[in-house]
């Protein structure tokens, strides 16, 4: 704004902070920050000659600490931007020009030295003035309603130098010819998310029949932002847009001598198919970028519930593998069933006894095999010995019947003699009565029998098992097709 100090005109630049404030924040650095006057061929810098309190009317008579400095005069390009299109354009031409030279005179100025807001911009005819960048950002920030019509629709968060300066190119001239800016939000969070990831109506939707080289410059520019780290696309240059926008034979500081040329008419036809492809494109963009954005936000909760769903599946996998691996009955005769089911007591098979019935069934003695079946193998881990401590009845029958060192566990003798076949309901039942000699190791009690114990036992000591007669009554039928036992009933 231009204020007066000492009866002179000057340039001042509003802080927003009373005296204390200012202080207290430490903005003194602001006085000595450089700014920039551009002419045609020619950089001049501007210094800050102090700072004053000043009184504003229209901000109710408070007193703010203004920084001055030698007066320009001229008009922002944030305001001119909302001007007459002849207007806006030639003030976008004498900033991008404004930029080159200063470019061509520092290239390090446009690294963190020049500010690319609109609002930090004051143009003259073929003059273009850019304030110093902190200076500048305070004071855009300390004015609530130009926060953001001051400059962030169009400055990206992660660019500098002059891929900072052709997005901002971009965005003004797309501001200019749609009527709104690229990138509308109102709050910064979505606002730069949109600006990296490139979430903007493309340029021939947003101007119909806008020339086609113009067009393409000004999508790619503002596409080349997409990333955090560097432009993944390479961005046109201010040059490339000047070529199209001011002919080498319009005077500098003009606006467009062919305006018209670049929007060509479309038939309503035309018309009618962009604004259905740019319905199409708003609600699968708006789709995609808000699923993405979703998984973006929740991403530590989705892999969580992921690595969840995935232990599920590997479980239940697991036990179906297990499962399938475990000894079954398929294929099996009644009778196979019967002597696969006595078989398995001596070799403390205790899984193929529960695949041989039905849940229940044979408790009692599916119970005394696991039993045997885990201290063996406890006994035999303690006693660091290979040799079984347990062997099976019918492998000590085939060796003689004489004494040996392990224990003796197992059935021998197995007579089976079916006794009919019975039906109840709608289920076919088979009926057997079983004949056999159980051995178990001498040292065995009749409680010790039934529960499975195993108890201490000199292994060195040649002992004789003891036989024990037993005769059952077995049912059987069938589940899923095969044959189970159903039922034991000991006489």
């Amino acid at each position: 704004m231009t204020i007066e100090v000492d009866g002179q005109p000057a340039l001042g630049f509003d802080t927003g902070l009373d005296s204390r404030a200012f202080a207290q924040a430490k903005l003194t650095q602001y006085i000595t920050e450089p700014g920039f006057i551009v002419r045609q061929d020619t950089v001049q810098c501007w210094k800050a000659s102090g700072v004053i309190e000043y009184t504003c009317e229209t901000a109710g008579e408070r007193s703010t600490m203004v920084v001055w400095g030698p007066p320009f005069a001229g008009e922002r390009l944030d305001v001119l931007l909302n001007g007459p299109q002849d207007t806006a354009l030639t003030a976008i031409l004498n900033w991008m020009r404004a930029v080159i030279t200063l470019d061509q005179y520092s290239p390090a100025a446009l690294s963190g030295g020049v500010p690319f807001w609109p609002g930090a911009a004051i143009i003259q005819p073929a003059v273009v003035f850019f304030a110093p960048p902190g200076l500048a950002m305070r004071c855009l920030i300390s004015r609530e309603t130009t926060r953001l019509s001051g400059g962030k629709w169009f400055v990206h968060p992660d660019l500098d130098g002059m891929n900072a300066a052709v997005f901002t190119a971009a965005a003004m001239l797309y501001r200019v010819f749609s009527g709104a800016p690229p990138f509308p939000a109102t709050d910064d969070i979505t606002l730069h998310q949109d600006m990296r990831d490139s979430n903007f109506l493309p340029v021939r939707l947003a101007v119909p029949g806008l020339d086609e080289r113009l067009s393409a410059l000004m999508q790619t520019a503002l596409q080349s932002g997409s990333g955090k780290s560097k432009p993944v696309i390479e961005a046109p240059s201010l040059r490339d847009f000047l070529a199209v926008l001011q002919p080498e034979e319009n005077q500098p500081g003009t606006a467009p001598s062919e305006q018209s040329r670049l929007i060509n008419p479309l038939s309503e036809d035309d018309r009618l198919l962009i604004e259905k492809e740019k319905s199409q494109f708003l609600l699968v963009k708006k789709t995609s970028v808000n699923t993405r954005r979703f998984v973006m936000r929740h991403a530590t909760l989705l892999l969580c519930s992921f690595a969840a769903v995935a232990a599920v599946i590997l479980v239940a996998v697991s036990m179906a593998r297990s499962r399938a691996a475990m000894p079954n009955t398929a294929g099996m005769s009644p009778i196979k069933v019967i002597e696969c089911y006595y078989n398995a007591f001596g070799e403390l098979d205790h899984q193929m006894m529960e695949a041989c019935v039905l849940r229940g069934v044979g408790k009692e003695a599916i119970n005394m095999v696991t039993n045997l079946y885990v201290i063996s193998r406890v006994r035999q881990a303690y006693e660091y010995t290979m040799q079984p401590i347990i062997m099976p009845a019918g492998e000590w029958q085939e060796m003689g019947g004489g004494p040996v060192e392990s224990e003796v566990f197992g059935v021998t003798d197995l007579q089976i003699q079916g006794i009919g076949d019975r039906g109840s309901g709608n289920e076919e039942q088979l009926h057997f009565r079983v004949e056999y000699t159980l051995w178990v190791p001498a040292v065995f009690n009749d409680s010790e029998e039934d529960q499975g114990m195993l108890p201490e036992m000199d292994i060195a000591e040649n002992r004789m098992p003891n036989p024990r007669r037993h005769s059952e009554e077995l049912t059987l039928v069938q589940r899923n097709g095969n044959w189970r036992i159903s039922q034991i009933k000991r006489n």
